[in-house]
């Protein structure tokens, strides 16, 4: 009976850890092996490319989100205050990050998007299905709240969710996506 290796799963999350820290091209494929333990040759044994890693980044993320968002827009609250403690759940989760590695990430999925969408068409199409299926959850809380423009107001909370965690990573503020979380009922009526 042959031996189960994890190496793989070590690869995946050694790809999510440099890539989030330092963008898709500071995280080389031999950076990538070190990190995760892992010879080079194992590393193309389970991805063509780095390319194919990104997408496998970008599908470990999208778990890692699709669990964020459950919890933050819980049908627990009324809807727009869910997607106010979407904006605080995200600064504090910027916090977390500013405390561990002195700096705050940033999303993961806009991040990306920023480096990689004009070089890697797989990759820019799996970080449009991500952005659309995010503004498709927000149109749905805020067609819960009754908003006759449901879908052209979530792509504004999308853009301003977005554009919130871009600049607390310039600034390294986590601060200002809790800033803008406040003004989401104006964008909400």
């Amino acid at each position: 009976m042959g031996r189960t290796s994890d190496a793989k799963e070590r690869l995946i999350q050694s790809g999510m850890a440099l890539i989030h820290a330092g963008g898709y091209a500071q995280a080389g494929v031999q950076d990538i092996c070190l990190r995760a333990g892992v010879r080079k040759g194992s590393f193309y044994h389970f991805f063509a490319s780095k390319s194919a890693l990104a997408l496998a980044v970008v599908e470990r993320f999208r778990q890692f989100s699709d669990q964020f968002l459950d919890q933050a827009l819980a049908n627990d609250l009324p809807a727009v205050e869910r997607l106010i403690r979407l904006f605080h759940m995200a600064a504090v989760l910027q916090e977390e990050f500013q405390r561990e590695s002195g700096f705050v990430k940033g999303c993961p999925f806009g991040n990306l998007a920023l480096e990689m969408s004009g070089h890697d068409e797989p990759l820019r199409h799996a970080l449009v299905e991500i952005f659309t299926a995010l503004r498709q959850r927000v149109a749905t809380v805020l067609d819960e709240a009754g908003s006759s423009q449901a879908t052209l107001q979530a792509e504004a909370v999308v853009n301003l969710f977005e554009g919130a965690i871009l600049l607390a990573k310039t600034h390294n503020d986590p601060q200002i996506i809790r800033r803008m979380g406040v003004i989401v009922p104006e964008l909400a009526r």
